[in-house]
């Protein structure tokens, strides 16, 4: 937490949840290796860091299964989506619901990974920032796979999936 904390004002959580609703997002799906099978969750907060070195972040809730997965592993593949895989996103962002129907495929360092022809970023955790009800996840990219890219982006906007063409 900051040194510096600023006090709270009532209902402003709440508001910046409701802000950041309406603010479009790009769409990826997280995947790891969980206790006993693949985890993953949807995220529209990815965000690039550094380009030297290559590294990403993510935000998930303290109560995430992927989240405490990546602090068992460490490893994990990060798949950007494409307008058309909205049931892709769908199933990995039911909180606590696990991800029925999936192809997983294991990657060169053993890690699970889906079957999508779009971009995957191969990583491993950097460092784990805790922010309160979230954590901030740092990933180094070690190896990008750069896919096919369609012709449409996937966005998530106002708990609903939005396309936007490239």
């Amino acid at each position: 937490m900051s040194a510096n904390p600023v006090p709270q004002v009532p209902g402003t959580g709440t508001l910046l949840a409701d802000v950041f609703r309406w603010h479009p997002a790009g769409v990826a799906v997280l995947t790891a290796d969980g206790p006993s099978r693949p985890v993953g969750i949807t995220v529209s907060s990815l965000a690039s860091v550094s380009v030297a070195p290559p590294m990403v972040s993510v935000s998930m809730a303290n109560s995430s299964t992927t989240l405490a997965a990546l602090h068992l592993g460490g490893r994990a593949v990060v798949h950007l989506l494409d307008a058309g895989q909205e049931d892709l996103a769908d199933s990995f962002a039911r909180p606590g619901v696990p991800a029925v129907g999936i192809d997983w495929e294991r990657t060169a360092e053993n890690a699970p990974q889906l079957d999508v022809e779009t971009p995957r970023l191969h990583a491993v955790v950097a460092r784990m920032i805790d922010t309160g009800s979230a954590t901030l996840v740092v990933l180094t990219i070690e190896r990008i796979e750069v896919g096919r890219r369609g012709s449409a982006a996937l966005v998530r906007m106002g708990r609903g999936w939005y396309t936007l063409p490239r």
